[in-house]
């Protein structure tokens, strides 16, 4: 493979029309860099032992955070934040297409 090879993250999109579907575009040392496409998907709680900062780069999305009395943001195209390891949520809506880019890593990384 070229290590300069180009490639559009808007480009080449999976089909989910049926299942979100997620896509590591960088994994090392301790980092993950995830595209994650969704249409109309909802997720179960999730409880990582990661750092997560996402960003909707398409569409939009609403995460609901269980254990702080169903409280809830939305997203839209360009919005992002950081989800601190250990604090529980659950995507309660998306758009058809919502496309995120997330990326992971350890909560003692400076």
């Amino acid at each position: 493979m070229d290590k300069d090879q180009l490639t559009n993250i808007f480009q080449r999109l999976p089909d989910a029309s049926r299942f979100e579907r997620d896509e590591d575009l960088l994994s090392k040392s301790s980092v993950r860099i995830t595209r994650i496409l969704s249409q109309g998907q909802t997720s179960v709680v999730y409880d990582q032992d990661d750092d997560e900062w996402v960003i909707v780069l398409v569409g939009e999305a609403e995460i609901t955070f269980p254990d702080e009395h169903g409280h809830t943001i939305a997203l839209s195209s360009g919005d992002f934040f950081h989800l601190e390891a250990g604090r529980r949520h659950k995507v309660t809506r998306t758009s058809d297409p919502c496309l995120w880019l997330c990326v992971f890593f350890p909560p003692d990384a400076e």
